[in-house]
């Protein structure tokens, strides 16, 4: 006698079940593999101007990034640094911010990268040339003299991103499953007295 055969119902849920893992583990997967940013230390600069900071985030643009940039579709880079004073007492107390925003877009007639500043443009004939814009600041102006105390202990804290909330929203909706496009860096926060 032989044993009974399963039906197709039984059949059909174990595929679904076997399906379901496979994805479940794929997309676990991707998650892991984030874009590395390496960063450079602080560099400082103070001047009877204001205090200046210079440094760059280092990484390698991800393949699908690429893509949607040859595309026509631009990449907005923001780099962010605080000044805060140091309290023990109570919560640190924020003196300035300043934000630097970096457009990378690619030209498909002229086949070249433009890299946008604030109100200043430049092509670049190659990707490498206009990333290396993109991942450095320099004499990014953080705070202005008036606003720092002389003798006073402070602390400078950065970060760098990939701003995702730029991009057109077909893409933001398909953002999670794109782990590769989480650039985004902190950098080991500052300590210093302010001596113009």
């Amino acid at each position: 006698m032989k044993p009974p055969r399963p039906s197709p119902d039984f059949q059909r849920r174990k595929l679904l079940r076997a399906g379901l893992a496979l994805a479940v583990g794929a997309s676990a997967v991707q998650r892991v593999r984030a874009t590395t940013v390496d960063t450079e230390p602080l560099m400082l600069t103070m001047s009877p101007d204001g205090l200046f900071v210079t440094t760059a985030a280092v990484f390698a643009l991800p393949r699908s990034l690429e893509d949607v940039l040859t595309r026509g579709i631009a990449l907005y880079f923001e780099t962010v640094a605080t000044v805060v004073r140091l309290r023990w007492y109570w919560f640190n107390d924020e003196v300035a911010q300043t934000r630097r925003e970096v457009r990378l877009a690619y030209q498909p007639l002229l086949q070249r990268y433009r890299v946008s500043v604030g109100g200043l443009q430049q092509n670049y004939d190659n990707l490498d040339e206009a990333l290396g814009v993109v991942q450095r600041t320099r004499h990014l102006r953080v705070a202005e003299a008036a606003q720092l105390v002389p003798g006073q202990s402070y602390q400078l804290d950065a970060r760098f991103r990939l701003d995702l909330s730029q991009l057109p929203r077909p893409f933001q909706i398909n953002i999670s499953s794109q782990s590769d496009w989480k650039i985004e860096a902190t950098f080991p926060p500052q300590a210093f007295v302010w001596t113009p």
